[in-house]
């Protein structure tokens, strides 16, 4: 058996050859999007992760961020796990305790952001020449604060929607597969053809929940789901918002799209079931999903971005990025923010991009290509995911109310038929309870 220094040794020859591999790779015309920066003095932190293999992908980052940018420096990694992360968080964060580093969810950043307890990193990606907008608006600006919209976050990783359909329910219908270019009137139509009463088969499931569901249909209309960006005022009741949830309630009328009851739930994930069922012929399905799908769907099927709004000629998925954050009583706050300057730079990130299913946040086209390359000659159309960042919506909704724009408002309109106005009206008034003032 090897000694532990034996096996430190090799490990930190092994991220060394990696990265003269890198940089020999970008110095043959493959440009660094985002560059780590070696670090001005070394020292140690702590950082916390709630997923265990983000922190084996992570943790080989970091031992190559130490290695070779920052040679002496510790980081003590630590597990917490979902179920009890954010309540050792919010405990931490009373008590000014808060690990250095810890990752950030969309929906959870406005408490520790309104408590002050987030060091800015603007500052630093100012200092460090980092272009945040390079990142596109839906992964960065939910994590926004401030009257001059600092970034308080780097951005992890990447969740897009896109349709997931059934070929061969195609192919009996005699319809050609959708395009990037089709419009949301192709998707209505398609849905009309593909739904089949005789055999309890529907044509589209579209609406479940937050992030697949209703909101991503509100964002193709230019208007921000549910609260605006500033999280000032609920935009439910905004025309777009109307026009979309009635489009849906529409088709559900008709008896193109099932009811949550017949459905099984209001997840995601009671719809991707019900399409691997072969009881529904397209569902908006997130890029979480695609391990899943490749594995255990057993007829043909493919993806493909959501339809264009037939005015705006926008087709815009909810998209959330988890973010590395850093405490503002760091004691360290220039290494805390070079830590995560490497982890989401083009160096840091090829880490998540090989290891599949996780979609690396940096936008170089060659991670993106990585992540693409990583599941294999599936024959999908991953790249729809990708493509789906271009013109993407983050998350502005927040813990206190997600069930009520999460489960609530689909129940209210998709399964007790509550007309839409009323049910938007409804959800509001729980959403104004929580509003920034």
């Amino acid at each position: 058996m090897k000694s532990r220094s034996a096996i430190l040794t090799a490990l930190i020859l092994l991220v060394s050859m990696f990265a003269l591999v890198f940089s020999a790779q970008a110095q043959e015309g493959d440009e660094l999007v985002i560059s780590p920066q070696p670090c001005a003095e070394p020292g140690t932190l702590t950082m916390w992760v709630w997923d265990e293999n983000w922190a084996t992908i992570i943790g080989n980052s970091i031992e190559l961020w130490k290695a070779e940018y920052c040679p002496g420096a510790e980081v003590d990694l630590q597990v917490q796990p979902w179920g009890q992360y954010w309540d050792l968080l919010t405990t931490n964060a009373a008590g000014g305790e808060l690990p250095d580093v810890f990752n950030m969810s969309q929906d959870r950043f406005r408490f520790y952001a309104e408590n002050g307890v987030l060091l800015d990193l603007q500052p630093y990606f100012d200092q460090y020449g980092v272009d945040t907008t390079l990142w596109g608006t839906g992964l960065v600006d939910p994590y926004r604060w401030g009257e001059a919209g600092d970034l308080y976050a780097a951005p992890v990783n990447w969740d897009t929607i896109a349709i997931f359909y059934n070929k061969e329910m195609f192919d009996a219908a005699g319809l050609e597969y959708p395009t990037a270019d089709w419009t949301r009137d192709d998707f209505a139509a398609a849905a009309r053809a593909l739904t089949d009463p005789e055999n309890d088969v529907y044509g589209a499931a579209v609406y479940a929940e937050y992030q697949a569901g209703y909101p991503n249909w509100i964002a193709a209309t230019g208007v921000t789901p549910v609260v605006d960006a500033d999280r000032t005022m609920c935009t439910l009741t905004e025309p777009g918002s109307l026009e979309a949830l009635n489009f849906l309630k529409g088709l559900y009328d008709e008896g193109v799209m099932p009811s949550v009851s017949i459905m099984g739930g209001t997840s995601a994930d009671d719809a991707f079931n019900f399409w691997a069922s072969g009881k529904v012929a397209m569902i908006t399905g997130g890029s979480w999903k695609l391990s899943q799908a490749v594995d255990e769907v057993t007829f043909d099927w493919d993806v493909v971005q959501l339809p264009k709004h037939p005015e705006t000629g926008r087709s815009r998925s909810i998209v959330h990025a988890v973010g590395y954050v850093a405490s503002a009583r760091t004691e360290n706050p220039d290494l805390a923010a070079n830590l995560i300057l490497f982890l989401a730079s083009d160096v840091g990130q090829r880490f998540f991009a090989e290891g599949g299913n996780v979609a690396p946040a940096n936008p170089s086209p060659a991670l993106q290509q990585l992540w693409v390359d990583s599941f294999g000659d599936t024959g999908k159309n991953i790249q729809a995911f990708v493509d789906a960042t271009q013109d993407s919506q983050g998350v502005t909704v927040f813990g206190e109310i997600w069930d009520a724009i999460n489960s609530e408002i689909v129940v209210n309109i998709f399964d007790l038929d509550i007309p839409v106005e009323d049910a938007v009206a409804q959800a509001c008034a729980v959403v104004e309870e929580y509003l920034v003032d």
